[in-house]
């Protein structure tokens, strides 16, 4: 029973290893089928590609790629391409011509031995089937088959020789070309010039005309801030490409397969990566999975920055030629701008002198002022002291006066009644007397204020007259304004009914055309109505000729008749000749053609003016030419 048991989880175990096979084995072909796929693709581009690369160089061999001083150069790549010719025609008879004659030559004696052999163009395809035709011939035919196939045999082997020959000339070949290493070294010195180009600052900037030393020193600086931000990302790059070279740690035929592989798969496949990871260990099988990935993101990482280099690049280009459009148009716009201020310059030096004559008049009236007022100030002031003099003169009589009424008032305290009269009629004294200075000094200042007032009057009176005289300029111009506004309305409405009357004209004009053309068209239609009234036709009834057969029917029913060689092929509905001769029009045109005189103007007049026989019927007149 275990012996049982062992033998059944065997069979178990076999049945899965020969499942896992089969899976296996499956996956292997889709996979294969898919990289076939892409091979095909690739195949299919690069041949596009050679051919396209090869029109190319015959348009620039061809098609005046040169220049007329590089006629030598010119010349001997011509040679150099009929050599490669020669060669390449040798080499295809020493080579290819005999492959195919030795195929063509089994296919022969193949279809001479096997009828049923079916048309193969592969020699291994066709060497086989004829080695099969070989074993079931018969004996007497057993030599030559084996001479046949030593002859193959030694073809096959010289072709072995020829490719692994121009194999290892193709592998020396990319090993001088890699070693030259003429594309770094080109792109390494256009990178090198491009940044040589943009460190210096532009020769514009220094030959420009800038009236502001500041402004060019300015851009200048500008041109090296943006040189130095520019060289310090470069700088950055630079230290990231350190230790990587072009072919990432690799030797260049591994790496140069790595990235043939890489490029042959794009991003649009699902199992992108699966499929080049693959391949890649199908290739290079000394290569392990993880140098692979590492050598993958080294490679990234290097065209990443290489690009990245580029793009810094193309933007120290764009900014620098941006930076230098925007100072040239800076410089331009500080030239225009100084230009502007100079002007403005010279027009407020002219407004200044202006300003200062007027101020020097201003100020020598402001000091005819300042006198007048100066006067008219010590004359007050003056004025005002003899005032203040008199005040205090009086006050202080006042105030001795008081003093002694104020004794008397003390002495004569017992007496009020003869002091009450003698204070009365001192009172009665001074009030007189105060009233008489009031009143001569009110007279002075209603004097002065006259005066005062009449030099108001005078000014009031020339400013009033001044302004009566602008106010008549004003309706002087205001009445000739409105006349010429009237005058230009006037003419407007003399317009507005011109056009009026021309457009009412213009549409009783159309409304009369209108009128006529309907009219003729009413006429038309009446005589065309006429006419067909004319050629209508009134048809009975007849049901046994709608019933009964038609001339058609009846003609084909008759035996045919017996063909005519005389009959014409055709019947004519034309004009004899004597109806045509005896048009006056064509005789005199033949008697003009005969004298030579039909193509003269004075022929032409005497023929259209000539009436034909017949007047034409109306229907028949054309009006295409009719306005």
């Amino acid at each position: 029973m275990l012996e049982a048991k062992r033998l059944s989880s065997q069979l178990s175990q076999q049945k899965v290893q020969k499942v896992l096979d089969a899976a296996q084995v499956n996956k292997e072909r889709s996979v294969l089928s898919l990289h076939r796929q892409v091979w095909l693709q690739e195949h299919h581009r690069l041949n596009i590609a050679r051919h396209k690369t090869e029109k190319d160089f015959q348009c620039f061999l061809h098609g005046g790629g040169f220049k007329e001083s590089d006629t030598d150069i010119l010349s001997q790549l011509q040679e150099y391409e009929l050599d490669l010719e020669q060669e390449r025609e040798e080499f295809r008879l020493t080579t290819v011509e005999p492959i195919y004659q030795l195929r063509d030559d089994l296919q022969y004696r193949l279809a001479s031995h096997c009828s049923t052999a079916n048309h193969i163009s592969e020699p291994e395809k066709v060497l086989q089937q004829y080695r099969l035709a070989s074993h079931c011939s018969t004996a007497n035919h057993i030599s030559e088959p084996e001479k046949v196939l030593q002859q193959v045999l030694s073809v096959k082997q010289q072709q072995e020789e020829v490719i692994d020959r121009l194999q290892c000339e193709c592998v020396s070949l990319q090993q001088d070309i890699c070693v030259t290493e003429l594309k770094e070294n080109l792109l390494s010195a256009a990178m090198e010039d491009q940044v040589a180009y943009l460190e210096k600052v532009p020769d514009e900037i220094f030959i420009a005309d800038c009236p502001y030393p500041e402004l060019r020193s300015d851009l200048i600086y500008s041109f090296h801030s943006l040189t130095e931000k520019y060289k310090l990302r470069l700088a950055i790059v630079e230290t990231r490409l350190q230790g990587l070279d072009r072919n990432c740690g690799w030797n260049a035929a591994d790496h140069e397969c790595f990235q043939h592989i890489m490029s042959q798969y794009s991003s649009s496949l699902r199992n992108q990566r699966s499929l080049y990871i693959d391949m890649l260990q199908r290739m290079l099988p000394h290569i392990s999975k993880q140098e692979l990935s590492a050598h993958e993101r080294q490679s990234d990482w290097y065209h990443f920055s290489i690009s990245q280099k580029n793009l810094i690049l193309q933007g120290w280009q764009r900014d620098h030629s941006e930076l230098l459009l925007r100072a040239l148009s800076m410089l331009e716009d500080c030239i225009i701008s100084h230009i502007q201020q100079q002007e403005v310059q010279k027009q407020r030096l002219h407004q200044q002198n202006i300003c200062l004559k007027l101020r020097a008049k201003l100020q020598r009236w402001c000091i005819q002022q300042e006198e007048a007022a100066e006067l008219e100030a010590t004359l007050a002031a003056n004025w005002y002291k003899e005032e203040e003099e008199r005040l205090r003169k009086e006050h202080q009589r006042e105030k001795t006066r008081r003093t002694q009424l104020k004794k008397q008032l003390q002495r004569w305290c017992i007496q009020q009644e003869e002091a009450a009269e003698l204070e009365a009629t001192l009172a009665a004294n001074w009030y007189k007397e105060e009233e008489e200075r009031l009143r001569k000094e009110h007279q002075r200042e209603k004097t002065r204020r006259t005066q005062l007032k009449k030099q108001i009057n005078r000014f009031n009176a020339d400013k009033q007259r001044k302004q009566e005289m602008q106010r008549k300029k004003d309706m002087e111009r205001l009445a000739e304004l409105r006349r010429e506004i009237e005058e230009q309305v006037q003419r407007d409405k003399e317009r507005v009914n011109f056009r009026k009357e021309q457009f009412q004209q213009k549409l009783q004009m159309r409304e009369a055309e209108e009128k006529q053309k309907q009219k003729y068209d009413k006429e038309r239609e009446e005589r065309l109505q006429a006419l067909r009234n004319q050629v209508s036709k009134v048809a009975e009834a007849n049901p046994e000729r709608m019933m009964g057969n038609t001339v058609a029917w009846r003609v084909r029913q008759q035996p045919e008749e017996v063909f005519t060689l005389q009959r014409p092929l055709y019947q004519l509905n034309t004009y004899t000749d004597t109806q045509i001769v005896s048009d006056p029009r064509v005789r005199i045109e033949q008697a003009l053609r005969t004298a030579g005189l039909h193509n003269i103007p004075y022929a032409r007049q005497i023929l259209s003016e000539i009436q034909p026989l017949k007047p034409p019927r109306r229907d028949t007149e054309s009006t295409a030419f009719r306005t």
